[in-house]
């Protein structure tokens, strides 16, 4: 087991790591204008606002692809935003078994988890785990 979770330590940080000053980045010049929520979802920064009442719980959001990492620890990894938020709480990370591009809008809806930690450093305070995904 423990070579099975080093193994994902290794994948998150040769895939995950080396994008994450880029969507931080984008985040600061603030290249992702303001998306209108998705009908009965959320936005990203009220997803962090709200996030212990909607823990365990199927949400939505609609936001742009600005990463999109596939297939890591079996499933992929996209990072969200719809121009709300403050830095640290405007982007949202979503895992799915469905692909996406960067620079899609999509609604992402899929199950809200808290302070996950995946070890080696990866942890989200916010993500939403097996999304279904609708491109627009």
């Amino acid at each position: 087991m423990k070579f099975y979770a080093s193994i994902a330590v290794v994948l998150l940080t040769v895939f995950i790591a080396p994008g994450l000053a880029k969507t931080s980045q984008a985040a600061e010049k603030g290249a992702v204008p303001a998306i209108t929520k998705a009908k009965g979802g959320y936005t990203v920064e009220e997803l962090y606002a709200k996030k212990d009442e909607l823990k365990g719980k199927k949400v939505a959001v609609r936001g742009k692809v600005v990463k999109f990492n596939g297939d890591i620890m079996g499933r992929n990894w996209l990072h969200l935003q719809d121009g709300s938020g403050k830095q640290g709480a405007n982007d949202i990370t979503v895992t799915t078994n469905q692909n996406a591009k960067i620079g899609d809008t999509i609604v992402a809806t899929g199950v809200m988890a808290t302070n996950k930690d995946f070890g080696g450093g990866y942890s989200y305070e916010v993500i939403i785990e097996e999304a279904a995904l609708k491109l627009e």
